[in-house]
């Protein structure tokens, strides 16, 4: 099983350090639990240079792929904008299953994870607790709603919105590795730009 998860940036804390956003830790500690149906995590990020920490955490915490997305400043860009950026990076990659964190955007809607499933054509389960393996072909999730939880068995491929439960997430440790781990992907289209020839 092929496991994208998506991360965002969040301000840099009052020390100046980029750490992974709650949810965002929370999905990729998720997927890194699916161990043997999923042995290789990548993690992508749609932003600057200056956001690589957030990747080199992720290494840290044990995925083996990290790749930032370049091209135009996605830092300031609407959720339909970054889940088109997601969604593209998505199919060059090729991916499964893909989680992100519930709160993935400023508003804290989630609407990011929403934006990718559907340039994805794939479906999108928010308020995810809980991602257990059941197969190469389905995951089953623990999802909160109306105040009660549920087990449900989604087909893959699909889009998971992660929320983060109590203290179960830690932060992983800072990266001293070379900044050289993470992959660059650009979206821009060489074709568009290109002069015809005569």
């Amino acid at each position: 099983m092929r496991v994208i998860v998506c991360l965002q940036a969040p301000p840099p804390s009052p020390d100046g350090e980029r750490r992974l956003a709650r949810d965002d830790a929370a999905a990729l500690a998720k997927a890194l639990a699916l161990g043997s149906v999923a042995p290789k995590v990548t993690v992508v990020l749609a932003g600057p240079s200056a956001d690589a920490a957030v990747l080199q955490r992720a290494l840290a915490a044990g995925a083996a792929r990290a790749v930032r997305i370049t091209g135009e400043d996605l830092s300031n860009a609407d959720f339909h904008t970054v889940g088109q950026a997601l969604s593209s990076a998505i199919k060059k990659l090729g991916a499964d299953l893909v989680l992100t964190g519930a709160r993935s955007d400023e508003e804290g809607l989630g609407a990011v994870a929403a934006a990718t499933a559907r340039q994805l054509g794939t479906a999108c389960v928010s308020s995810v607790e809980a991602v257990f393996a059941s197969g190469e072909e389905a995951v089953e999730v623990l999802v909160r709603g109306v105040g009660r939880k549920r087990r449900l068995r989604v087909t893959l491929p699909a889009v998971l919105a992660v929320t983060a439960v109590g203290d179960e997430v830690s932060e992983p440790p800072d990266r001293t590795g070379s900044p050289n781990d993470i992959e660059l992907l650009s979206l821009a289209d060489p074709e568009a730009t290109a002069a015809p020839s005569r």
